[in-house]
């Protein structure tokens, strides 16, 4: 009689729950649905037994599928999936769809400008937008410099056609680059660290990204108990630690500016104000973070700004090697705004390098660094004509976005920098190449990465000729929060100027 009667109660709660559920996402019928799809568990079959690689390319093939907007399943929780324009720009571009949903918490670091919740993040993004304006990134570009030059000083170490994995070099001029303008101090003198800085960076990234695509380790309790979990804690105290030690000497440093003459205090205010004084200073309303809140800031922008200039560059680095005319269309150029030792990295100069942006703009449509962004809708939004009710997550593939032939042509796949002609721009869907996503939450640091990248690239090409065993149909990718290869950057540098070696600056 018991049993009968708890039968027949769960029966009945499963009916309730399977009609509320029912309810909630039937106005997504009229979409098609990811395949194949499981009661309970969803889609997420589909990712197991694979490895990172088989699931990125499982992933890819999901988003290529897909025409406007899919359903997907991760276990009973729907997410909607479109690389299309119309969409993507709608979405990114719309003020009822600015928050983002729970799986960017697995990257932890929630206080910050890149996981934050929705009022946190307005109200950090107000007041860190002007560490990053025009003005401020002109500013910075003498110290970029500098980061290039003691990188091309290493390189130029080694001996002549020795193969390297260049991305070991961009990672730490990047890294030094984003530390030294983020939170100051001679970074350039500290070699202790940065390696171990990296390889915590990438245990904290391929850890949240393996959390996001694997629906068993959403409960907190579960994973907890994996060693996923304490590969993660171990990657976050890396780069803690790293933050912790520059931080208190900034502090340091600007308790003794606060005891300095007038003279030297109007000196230092006309210096570019870097991130860290935004985030120990007053605002204007006589509001200050948090040390969680400062901690969470600099995360996100260090580890930000380093993760994508230094693999943009090191995919492009690859690229140079597939095609060594570009390479030496790219070489004429810088040959020719920078002649001889010409050392004049004004931004009037870097701007007269037309081809290098349309190869770096080609780079990135055919490598986009961070390849998925994601959304929540916090107001009913229509879609093609459905009218989607709040709490639904959108996953836009900007990686499929850019590879799509209805919008690049039957040559997608094809790398060809002239795709980035004023001509062929505009004659494209204006949404087609978002490489720093779009709209109020676009990338922050969008100018900082271009003016990075184009530095580095400009002392890369200008001392070195790439070659490389890599062809690029050999090029695939591994599944993480930014596009990552399976294997190492590897390029044989032949030095242009033998015996030549930079004095770097100051």
């Amino acid at each position: 009689m018991y049993l009968l009667v708890f039968l027949s109660a769960i029966l009945f709660l499963g009916v309730v729950w399977y009609w509320f559920y029912r309810r909630q996402f039937q106005f997504a019928d009229k979409w098609p649905s990811v395949q194949p799809r499981y009661p309970i568990v969803g889609n997420a079959p589909i990712m197991l037994g694979k490895n990172d690689v088989e699931r990125f390319q499982e992933i890819k093939r999901v988003f290529g599928e897909c025409d406007r907007i899919t359903t997907a399943w991760a276990g009973p929780k729907m997410l909607l999936i479109t690389s299309h324009p119309d969409i993507v720009h709608q979405i990114l571009s719309s003020p009822d769809c600015l928050e983002r949903p729970f799986l960017y918490r697995f990257a932890g670091f929630t206080q910050g400008i890149f996981t934050a919740k929705l009022p946190v993040w307005k109200d950090n993004r107000k007041r860190l937008n002007s560490t990053f304006n025009q003005r401020i990134v002109h500013g910075f570009v003498p110290y970029f410099v500098k980061c290039c030059e003691k990188m091309t000083e290493s390189l130029l170490a080694c001996a002549d056609e020795e193969i390297v994995n260049i991305q070991k070099y961009t990672a730490v001029c990047a890294l030094e680059m984003a530390a030294g303008t983020t939170l100051g101090g001679d970074v350039l003198q500290q070699a202790e660290g940065k390696v171990e800085f990296k390889r915590g960076l990438d245990l904290a990234f391929n850890g949240a990204s393996r959390r996001m695509i694997t629906v068993h380790l959403y409960p907190d309790f579960i994973y907890q108990l994996t060693h996923y979990y304490k590969e993660l804690m171990e990657g976050r105290r890396i780069i803690c630690d790293f933050f912790t030690k520059l931080l208190i000497e900034r502090k340091k440093f600007l308790l003794h500016q606060s005891n300095n003459s007038d003279a030297d205090a109007e000196e230092e205010y006309n210096k570019p104000k870097i991130l860290v004084d935004q985030l120990l200073g007053v605002s204007h309303d006589g509001r200050q973070f948090n040390d969680i809140q400062i901690r969470d800031n600099v995360y996100a922008v260090i580890t930000g700004a380093t993760d994508t200039t230094s693999l943009a560059t090191a995919h492009a680095c690859l690229f140079l090697s597939f095609y060594p005319d570009i390479q030496e269309r790219v070489h004429a150029e810088i040959a020719e705004v920078f002649p001889g030792d010409s050392t004049d990295y004004s931004p009037e100069n870097i701007k007269k390098l037309t081809y290098l942006d349309m190869f770096i703009n080609e780079v990135q449509r055919h490598c986009t660094v961070v390849p998925y962004v994601a959304r929540e809708n916090t107001a009913e939004i229509e879609i093609d004509g459905v009218k989607v009710p709040p709490g639904n997550i959108f996953i836009m593939s900007l990686y499929t976005m850019h590879k799509r032939a209805d919008i690049w042509g039957p040559d997608a796949e094809k790398f060809d920098p002239e795709n980035f002609t004023e001509e062929r721009i505009k004659e494209r869907h204006p949404a087609a190449f978002l490489p720093y996503s779009a709209g109020s939450k676009n990338c922050l640091g969008w100018r900082y990465a271009i003016f990075g990248m184009k530095l580095i690239m400009i002392h890369l090409v200008r001392n070195f000729h790439f070659s490389s065993k890599i062809k690029h149909e050999d090029m695939q990718f591994r599944h993480d929060l930014t596009l990552k290869l399976p294997f190492q950057h590897l390029v044989q540098l032949k030095k242009r100027n033998p015996g030549r070696c930079p004095t770097v600056a100051g």
